[in-house]
């Protein structure tokens, strides 16, 4: 398994020059934007991006890293340095070595060419701000694993007012491209009512200058169909602006901007009239709006930030520390009840959210260059939170669970057994993949017509309820140990014996077999019999533990434990 696993990265050669280094940047292994000397990330954007290429930059800057923004390839070639090119369908040359922003919507194939999903295959990686977008991405062939979520959020801008206008003409602004049919038809009616300002190709602090004087930005899609213009109106709110946008198709992804952004229906263009009207009318409320706005952007959690940090903790350019100090520690935990999902993985998300969830709510997993890596820290991190809102227990699941048809009976029956007085336990474990041959069986007990039984050891992740006086243990799992044979998270709980391990007979979930793992890379089937195994081994376990408890005789086939129709007889 272990020669399987292959890093993604491109490594930055200091020095590298022309010719055979360029071609040793392509086989190399890293992506390091902390190489020795003086290099600088290049970010290169459209100007109609700037907003994105700042937000970068800024980030960067939080953790020492200096970075460049150009418009264009320069006269001399593009830097042997690492690149982040946003929009890269916009440049006819593309760096040797980059991570792609791709920015425009896969409801329409305007840009959706051969050539351009040749240089999202040829990247490094491949930012998205939508998981609409990654979920089409994924089908055209582009593997989850370069996929990284990268969704827009609020960002610091400073400009330089000219106050050159004591008192603008307008009221309302639109900024961006007018010139197709559905936007020319908002923007008729609206005319009629407002004083409104138009600015197409307008940048910068002109372009900041002229919604610094708006009482009122609207928001209309290119598109009948489109994804929320979400670059724009995070640049809007950051300026601390009122907004009024139309709905998308992808509301679901947003739902942290139903307060801070006032929604009209697709195409409502009466709708939109009323609801500038309102805000031009009611001056106090507006100003009410605008200050809470403020507020949750000081209070709430930058996606941006996250999930860029997340990306430098996949590539080893921050440790897992620098993240929590950043941004890690302020994810708010609205339920204890989480499932461990990589969002880029869109086709496990739908499935899991197919059948009934049970009240789990997904949790973005942190990634690393060594998948088991990130799935540990994952867990690390998670107890973190739950220490820090210091919740009692804390039970996740992995999106890859099955939830048989009488789990939530089944579940409702093994909350009251693990609540009971007299059941003394650190973890409750689902399912047992891998059960180790060594393992004791603590305790043997009956509760509601069910088998339960009390281990030593830990080996599977699939779900499991933890107990606060656990979540220390998998704090100090330590990252910087990469011997997957010993520190995998599951590995390494397994290794302290002085854990009590609850689990049931037969087994609460399973494991679906018909999904791919993204930590080995291969199909769930090959689980299948590690459980039968640990199956078996589980029930001549308890065999051998009734016995010396009673001298009692059981044999194997007096408790079918692999069976979820048939009761245990134990």
């Amino acid at each position: 398994m272990k020669n399987n696993l292959k890093s993604l990265y491109y490594l930055l050669l200091p020095g590298a020059r022309k010719g055979k280094a360029r071609k040793n940047l392509r086989k190399s292994l890293k992506f390091d934007l902390r190489s020795k000397g003086k290099v600088q990330v290049c970010i290169l954007t459209t100007r109609h991006c700037l907003f994105i290429a700042n937000a970068i930059s800024n980030a960067l800057k939080r953790v020492d890293i200096k970075s460049n923004i150009i418009f264009d390839r320069p006269r001399r070639g593009y830097a042997i340095v690492p690149h982040i090119v946003i929009a890269p369908q916009m440049f006819k040359v593309l760096p040797d070595q980059y991570v792609a922003f791709q920015v425009e919507q896969t409801v329409n194939s305007r840009w959706l060419t051969p050539q351009y999903l040749d240089s999202l295959q040829n990247a490094f990686a491949v930012f998205d701000y939508s998981l609409t977008n990654i979920r089409y991405f994924t089908e055209q062939g582009i593997s989850p694993s370069k996929m990284y979520y990268q969704p827009i959020g609020p960002a610091a801008i400073k400009f330089n007012k000219k106050n050159l206008v004591a008192e603008p003409d307008y009221d309302v602004v639109f900024y961006g491209d007018p010139g197709n049919e559905r936007r020319q038809l908002f923007l008729t009616e609206l005319k009629k009512h407002f004083r409104i300002k138009i600015a197409s190709e307008v940048y910068g602090d002109e372009l900041y200058e002229i919604l610094d004087n708006a009482k009122v930005v609207v928001n209309i899609h290119y598109y009948e169909n489109a994804l929320l213009e979400t670059t724009r109106i995070w640049e809007c709110l950051s300026l601390n602006k009122c907004v009024v946008s139309e709905r998308s198709s992808d509301m679901d992804e947003h739902s942290e901007l139903y307060k801070m952004v006032d929604f009209v229906d697709t195409g409502d263009v009466q709708g939109m009239i009323e609801r500038v009207s309102y805000w031009l009318d009611n001056g106090r409320q507006q100003t009410l709006h605008n200050e809470d706005n403020r507020k949750r952007l000081e209070e709430n959690l930058n996606q941006f930030e996250y999930y860029f940090y997340r990306f430098l903790v996949a590539t080893e350019n921050i440790s897992f520390t620098d993240f929590w100090n950043l941004v890690g520690d302020k994810y708010k935990l609205e339920t204890d009840m989480l499932c461990l999902h990589l969002p880029e993985y869109t086709k496990r998300a739908d499935d899991f959210l197919q059948g009934d969830t049970h009240g789990f709510t997904f949790f973005p997993g942190l990634r690393h260059r060594l998948p088991w890596v990130g799935c540990a820290l994952s867990y690390k991190y998670m107890m973190m939170l739950a220490k820090k809102h210091q919740f009692p227990k804390i039970t996740i699941c992995e999106d890859d669970v099955e939830f048989f048809p009488d789990f939530g009976e089944e579940w409702s029956l093994i909350q009251k057994y693990l609540s009971s007085d007299f059941t003394d336990w650190d973890v409750f474990s689902g399912v047992m993949t891998d059960l180790h041959k060594e393992a004791r069986i603590l305790a043997a007990d009956r509760y509601n017509k069910r088998q339960y039984v009390i281990t030593d050891r830990l080996i599977s992740m699939v779900f499991n309820i933890y107990k606060k006086n656990i979540y220390d243990t998998i704090i100090v799992w330590d990252e910087m140990d990469h011997d997957h044979d010993t520190n995998t998270i599951d590995r390494y709980l397994e290794r302290h014996t002085k854990l009590k391990v609850a689990t049931s007979s037969p087994f609460l979930v399973g494991h679906k077999e018909d999904l791919h793992s993204t930590i080995w890379n291969f199909q769930n089937t090959q689980y299948n019999d590690l459980i039968s195994g640990s199956i078996n081994l589980l029930q001549q376990k308890i065999v051998e533990f009734k016995q010396s408890q009673n001298g009692e005789v059981y044999t194997k086939d007096a408790s079918p434990l692999i069976s979820r129709v048939e009761s245990s007889s134990f």
